[in-house]
Parts: C-alpha cells; structure tokens; sequence
C-alpha cells in the first residue's frame, strides 16, 4: 500500500514561503517584491508578514516600509545550537573513517582548560597505548587536538591558559618550548588542521580538523590517529575526508566554511 503524502496547511506553507524569500542577498524586501517572487497577491502576503511581524519572526524598517527576518530567529537559532549533540552528530563520520582507513577516528571536546575524549572509533590494528579512550584527556601542547583548540581560542582565553601552562616532556619530539608553540600554531591557523607527530606517544601520527558553530567558534575536532608509517602514506587522503567530514558536522551547528 502506498504511503499517503503529508497533508500541508496552505497558510503556513505560504508563511514559509515568504520567510524563505530572505536570504545573503535578498535580506531586505519590500511587500512588493515578496507578492513577486512567490506570485502571490499582495493582500494575502501582507496579512501573514502582519502576523509574522507580531510574533518578531519578521522586522519591518519603518524608514523604508522594507521587511527583514526578526530576532526570533536568532533566539531560535542558539536554542537549537545549544541542543545539537557533538557525539550523535559526529559518530557516523568516525564510523566512515575508521573504515575507510584502518586508524583510529576520535571527536574532542575542550573544557576548563583541557580536551577530552567524548568519543573514538577504534581500528582493529590500532595498539596504541595513549591514542585515547572515551572521557580520558590529552596535554593540549602536544596533541593534534588540543594545538586545533589553542589555535583557534579567542585571545584573552589563549593567555590564561599559556600563563601557568607546564609544558610537559613526553617524547624527544614534544614541544616544549613556548615560541616554538606559537610559530606552530600559526601554521594551523592557516592550513586550518593541526599535526601530532610522536609527540606523545613514538611511532604516532594524528591529524585534527576544527569543528566549527554558527558563530565560527571551535565546538570540537575530529581527528585519526595511527602509525606513522601509514599515516603519512594515506596523509593527504586523511586530510581531505577529515576536511570534508568537519565540513558537514560544522554544517549542522551553522557553520559554512569559506571556499
């Protein structure tokens, strides 16, 4: 038996037509040029904008009698960000990596002056004493992870951290060196991803990509981990699929990365 399609409410689907009309071009429009695009008489149109204005979902420019989309929607909007779930979202893009390349995919978390693991796929080859479990923390200075978190931090929040920060030994390869941190960082700053090369553990190699919200600040990363040998085969493959995967994550918070 053929599932019936939804019935649809004329008037609201008209309401949601003409709030679609507002866009990065079109975000100021006349009653005019919104009867126009949606042919729609200009009657009919008025009487939902009037409703729509009552409720802040449209604001008009007395100036100029143009309307533009209200601040409820920004209301909404944050609402809506602040119940997106990092985890749901993300884990189905560990799932694909780990599949696609036998590593280890992870998301991270940054809170209270640390990252956190809040979930990991786990490659079956993996043997890797560090690369991490769900909950566990990494040292910011020397994870791939947590140099994405420093590079991306707004400045006042960059100094508190870096200003009683120890930076630990942990291999002959660990920065420690608090210059040598900031000419790092501003390498991931402009190629957008960060590096861990057997900075915690020797024989490992980890890519981290920012995941970004609406409001272009880093809500997590995505990394893999793996051995150095294999990782540095597949480098440039890893570093395209983990682009594209923080792509569609950072997508669902809102954000849309530049070109």
């Amino acid at each position: 038996m053929t599932e019936k399609s939804p019935r649809l409410i004329q008037s609201i689907k008209r309401a949601v037509d003409i709030i679609n009309c507002f866009d990065s071009i079109h975000v100021h429009l006349s009653l005019s040029e919104i009867s126009e695009k949606l042919n729609l008489n200009i009657s009919t149109v008025y009487g939902i904008i009037n409703t729509l204005c009552a409720y802040s979902y449209i604001d008009k420019n007395p100036s100029n009698g143009k309307y533009k989309l209200g601040l409820e929607f920004l209301q909404k909007a944050n609402l809506v960000s602040e119940s997106l779930d990092l985890k749901e979202i993300g884990h189905p893009y560990l799932t694909q990596l780990t599949k696609t390349y036998h590593e280890t995919s992870h998301l991270y978390v940054y809170q209270n002056q640390q990252i956190f693991c809040v979930d990991k796929v786990e490659s079956p080859d993996s043997y890797f004493i560090i690369s991490s479990r769900a909950g566990s923390k990494l040292p910011m200075h020397a994870s791939a992870s947590g140099k994405v978190f420093l590079a991306n931090m707004m400045e006042s929040e960059f100094k508190d951290v870096l200003q009683k920060y120890k930076f630990t030994k942990l291999t002959d390869h660990t920065i420690t060196d608090k210059k040598v941190l900031l000419q790092n960082l501003q390498l991931i700053r402009e190629q957008g991803f960060g590096v861990e090369d057997q900075e915690i553990e020797i024989g490992a190699y980890s890519i981290a990509v920012p995941v970004k919200d609406a409001k272009s600040e880093i809500v997590g990363t995505i990394s893999m981990i793996g051995s150095l040998t294999r990782m540095k085969e597949n480098e440039d493959r890893i570093l395209t699929d983990l682009m594209e995967a923080a792509k569609s994550i950072s997508a669902q918070f809102g954000y849309h990365w530049k070109a």
